[in-house]
């Protein structure tokens, strides 16, 4: 179907260590390697069903000039604290610790290639 979400793409100068770094946090698997062009493209699955109504809708923030701008993408996750934690050990920066949003909580991080990733845990927030 056209003008749909269609592709989730991480950019890296290293593919072998940006590969470990999102299986050993969230367990997603590599399933294919390919070269596309003169490029290598690892294929990943995240083995879980994704939230359907989500991946047919977006959000255009309006962000304050002092934050840099760019496409986020989200993660959901069980707990923040601890894929946070887990996130420090693998490498990666926490950019802004756990806070409300909407019905729950968000995070962000970068990895050890300094993309930028939103975290969201259900719950309600306080």
């Amino acid at each position: 179907m056209p003008n749909t979400f269609d592709w989730i793409e991480i950019r890296t100068h290293n593919i072998e260590e940006t590969a470990h770094f999102y299986e050993s946090l969230f367990g997603w698997e590599i399933t294919q390697k390919e070269t596309t062009g003169e490029f290598d493209v690892w294929l990943f699955d995240t083995g879980g069903e994704p939230r359907v109504q989500n991946l047919r809708r977006g959000g255009i923030w309006l962000r304050p000039k002092s934050e840099p701008l760019g496409v986020v993408v989200y993660i959901a996750v069980d707990d923040i604290d601890a894929t946070l934690k887990r996130v420090t050990e693998l490498g990666g920066k926490v950019a802004i610790s756990k806070v409300p949003l909407g019905a729950g909580y968000g995070a962000y991080f970068t990895d050890p290639n300094e993309n930028l990733l939103g975290l969201y845990e259900d719950g309600k927030a306080s």
